[in-house]
């Protein structure tokens, strides 16, 4: 997961997303996906796996979580079919009944 460095960078992105209520939308965050230039169904996987609230937009600790999968991916990793215990950030815990 991002360090406190990076997560607060991470937060800043979030900022410059126009944050409605703390969260992005998908395409305030799609935009900032795409730069990775990954195949969309890639994308389409990494936000299937970081909105962990099923709300249709990311927190955060979501967009963190997605970035580190983006960041995963373009190191050759291959993107997990479902979310790893390990990177449910604790804010999202209750909601995977971790």
């Amino acid at each position: 997961m991002a360090t406190a460095g990076g997560k607060s960078v991470v937060i800043g992105d979030v900022q410059n997303l126009n944050p409605i209520n703390g969260k992005i939308t998908g395409a305030s965050a799609k935009s900032e996906l795409v730069k990775s230039k990954l195949p969309n169904t890639i994308l389409g996987k990494i936000w299937k796996l970081s909105d962990i609230d099923r709300d249709g937009m990311l927190d955060a600790d979501e967009f963190a979580l997605a970035m580190h999968l983006v960041n995963l991916k373009l190191e050759g990793h291959e993107v997990p079919s479902e979310l790893p215990e390990h990177l449910v950030p604790p804010t999202k815990q209750a909601i995977n009944g971790i």
